[in-house]
């Protein structure tokens, strides 16, 4: 089955995805034994969670543009709250994660366009390259950003465990970033951290981060169903990808890459994206066929 990629022009107000706690011996593995090169790299993924290489709705993709198709029966997607968040910025080894604290009143509830169920934001994920010709995990024709923010978010479940792989438990919003002149406020809360976590299994409380500001100045989206891009490769996974980024300031970008891995010893510099998985063209053409079933008729007597 082909996927089908949707554009879209609407109102929006925020942007969400989210990742799960997974309890038992998996964790140990998921937490440990991959990386995004050598034995343990995204080749080698499928040999421990085989969805990773078997399966047909992976992500991240390459976006084609000629190849998009306008669905009208998309509406604008609701980002309910403007409350600024509180968490803690983790250096996890592979990225830089913003752990939203878990409150009883969500700081963000996510609702309409391509989603059909209420959303919870959860975390926020950080991936970039070593130099400005790579760096986000979503590519356009080819070309990719500096780096690409992820935004997570689920409550259709009792719990993020039993929603990352359930159908429908997830949602990611993908919020390119690009180098300008004026750096974004609420990004620069994060940036400011940074220096505080340089090596793997730090972290750093951040407070009172505006989380609309993080929102590109667009109201355009392109939407599609894919998987996680980190082990364990769940395609639970409903994509929002907004076609414009936000700026940051050189330096920023900067301080991501010289972020450690372990000890100093390892910079993420060497890794922090999984290649374009593979996708089919998708079109609005139908292949309809009749075919009557004959039965030859019997000889009579």
């Amino acid at each position: 089955m082909m996927r089908q990629v949707s554009i879209v022009t609407a109102v929006l107000v925020l942007c969400s995805y989210l990742l799960s706690v997974v309890n038992g011996r998996d964790s140990v593995w998921t937490e440990w034994w991959w990386t995004y090169d050598g034995i343990s790299g995204p080749a080698w993924w499928g040999s421990k969670w085989p969805v990773c290489r078997l399966g047909k709705y992976q992500s991240p993709i390459d976006i084609k543009p000629d190849m998009l198709l306008f669905d009208p029966g998309l509406t604008g997607i609701v980002f309910s709250s403007s409350k600024k968040i509180n968490g803690n910025l983790t250096n996890t080894g592979n990225d830089i994660t913003f752990f939203v604290d878990d409150v009883l009143m969500p700081y963000l509830n996510v609702t309409a366009g391509p989603l059909q169920y209420n959303y919870r934001l959860h975390h926020m994920k950080l991936h970039f390259g070593h130099d400005e010709s790579q760096g986000s995990e979503h590519t356009i024709n080819g070309l990719s950003f500096p780096a690409e923010l992820l935004t997570y978010n689920a409550d259709l479940y009792n719990n993020y465990t039993h929603a990352l792989s359930s159908p429908n438990g997830l949602a990611a919003f993908a919020i390119f970033l690009e180098v300008g002149e004026v750096a974004n406020e609420a990004f620069s809360m994060i940036s400011d951290a940074l220096s505080f976590i340089p090596t793997k299994g730090q972290h750093q409380r951040v407070s009172g981060v505006p989380l609309h500001v993080l929102l590109p100045a667009t109201p355009q989206y392109l939407t599609y169903e894919g998987s996680l891009t980190q082990p364990q490769c769940q395609e639970t996974v409903t994509w929002v990808i907004f076609n414009k980024p936000i700026y940051i300031l050189r330096y920023q970008l900067e301080q991501l890459r010289n972020i450690n891995k372990e000890g100093g010893s390892h910079l993420l510099i060497f890794g922090n994206l999984r290649p374009s998985q593979p996708t089919k063209a998708c079109s609005m053409a139908k292949e309809v066929f009749y075919e009557v079933n004959t039965i030859k008729p019997r000889n009579r007597r």
